[in-house]
């Protein structure tokens, strides 16, 4: 991987979506094939692609990021359209995520919305109102996630990309945008409407991809993480500058683990197909499938508060 140091094109390349700056050196090549992409190109915990877009790492955050990404039109259909098969491992996340949480939100009023940015079928959703939420929101872009969503859970969920007018007037103690960040064009925006939309002293809670992480820097392009639907993969140098440059405090960062079926665990895996599959059914033939294994795999928990009012 060279490291010469580049300066953006402005006219063509966006700047880092992340803090502005405009000199960045080479991360990897645009890597796409037209006749790989399909209904679950877009879609949420999918057999890995291994294609990405032209990225590039920005020499003053450290965030990796696509100077050039798709429209955001295109996004949106994208989302919009893509199928959803993924419900087991969705509900495995929102446990470990769930887990996660629950040691950093001592304080945090309860009266106000909890909201779920990316909730997919909307497992986190429960949980939430366990912690106390009486009033808990996912807002979700595809379709075929929601309709894959318990009746229960589906009044709570909302259709559609995020943006804060969608909140009305409701008052939020809590935001939640789990792997998502990743996905949105600007994530600077996502995160400066979250902190808008948070009564003083409430909560952003984000998990990335951690591209530093040791896994994820032994697979290289190989890593699950190198995805077409990523605009932008952090470290957790970049997810914090993120967090603290848009105002928030106490900004802290730390590794989770994430426990999923030993299946969907060689599903991530740069095995071929060809040895993939039969290790799939020899797993289901000895009842090692669906076997929890919680790892520590790179995703990392960024959590910031909004200044109460008497702190300033």
């Amino acid at each position: 991987m060279s490291e010469a140091v580049q300066q953006l094109d402005l006219a063509r390349d966006r700047p880092c979506p992340g803090c502005g700056g405009t000199r960045v050196v080479h991360f990897a090549d645009e890597r796409i094939d037209p006749a790989r992409v399909n209904d679950f190109t877009y879609a949420s915990r999918k057999n890995p692609e291994f294609m990405c877009l032209w990225l590039v790492r920005c020499t003053t955050c450290d965030l990796v990021f696509a100077p050039r990404p798709p429209a955001d039109d295109f996004l949106s259909q994208a989302y919009s359209d893509a199928a959803y098969d993924s419900t087991p491992e969705a509900a495995a996340a929102a446990a470990s995520y769930a887990q996660a949480l629950s040691s950093c939100m001592a304080g945090v009023d309860r009266h106000g919305f909890a909201i779920d940015i990316g909730a997919g079928s909307g497992p986190l959703l429960p949980y939430l109102r366990q912690a106390g939420f009486a009033n808990v929101l996912g807002i979700e872009p595809s379709r075929s996630a929601i309709d894959a969503a318990p009746a229960e859970v589906k009044p709570m969920l909302v259709e559609g990309m995020f943006h804060r007018d969608m909140l009305g007037e409701r008052k939020v103690s809590l935001v939640c945008s789990f792997m998502t960040l990743e996905h949105v064009a600007d994530p600077g925006v996502l995160v400066r409407d979250a902190y808008a939309l948070l009564e003083p002293g409430g909560m952003l809670a984000v998990v990335v991809h951690n591209w530093r992480a040791p896994l994820n820097r032994l697979l290289g392009l190989k890593s699950p993480i190198i995805d077409v639907e990523h605009l932008q993969l952090f470290s957790d140098r970049a997810v914090a500058a993120l967090l603290d440059s848009t105002g928030f405090e106490r900004v802290s960062v730390r590794s989770i683990r994430n426990a999923y079926p030993l299946r969907y665990w060689l599903r991530l895996t740069p095995l071929p197909g060809v040895l993939k599959s039969p290790l799939l059914r020899l797993l289901g033939a000895v009842g090692l499938a669906d076997l929890m294994i919680p790892a520590n795999v790179g995703n990392i928990l960024a959590v910031g508060y909004k200044p109460a009012r008497n702190s300033r």
